[in-house]
């Protein structure tokens, strides 16, 4: 076990839900997370960032990692996620940590839930539950929303371009 020996910085907790309808299955949705080309092409990749590195362990017990930086920017960031639960077509459950330049800024829990809408439309309901460091508080929180809800963006993006 390691001891970090650094001085701590202010912590907020905080959680948050996103609800998204797809026109799609909920289990042509779930393939989005689980195929790798798929979740790089709207999880992992983007105009204007450098990927260094990236991982893709879709099991229960699987762990994902990617490094990653806005091109030109000096830091690093990553992204280091566990899956706890999966069941297929249904719910992903996952642990996550965010960091830049090795430095953990926050830990999260993550659960996915996916239910037919409808004959042919998937509900996405994603809550976060969390801890963020920097003292920015609700901020963080609000950032952190945002970026999930572009991600959710580029994901019916992918749903629909490569159905």
């Amino acid at each position: 076990m390691t001891t970090q020996t650094t001085t701590a910085t202010k912590i907020s907790f905080g959680s948050f839900t996103i609800e998204r309808k797809y026109s799609h299955k909920p289990e042509r949705v779930f393939r989005a997370f689980e195929d790798p080309e798929a979740h790089y092409r709207w999880f992992v990749s983007g105009e204007g960032w450098e990927i260094a590195n990236y991982t893709h362990d879709f099991r229960v017990g699987g762990h994902e990692h990617g490094k990653f930086r806005p091109v030109g920017h000096p830091s690093t960031f990553g992204n280091d996620t566990w899956h706890l639960e999966i069941i297929k077509g249904q719910r992903i459950v996952s642990a996550y940590t965010m960091s830049v330049d090795g430095k953990p800024f926050s830990h999260s829990l993550a659960t996915i839930e996916l239910v037919a809408d409808g004959p042919n439309d998937c509900k996405l309901t994603y809550t976060e539950q969390g801890a963020y460091f920097g003292g920015e508080g609700e901020q963080e929180i609000k950032n952190r929303k945002t970026g999930c809800e572009e991600l959710f963006g580029k994901l019916e993006i992918e749903l629909k371009t490569h159905s």
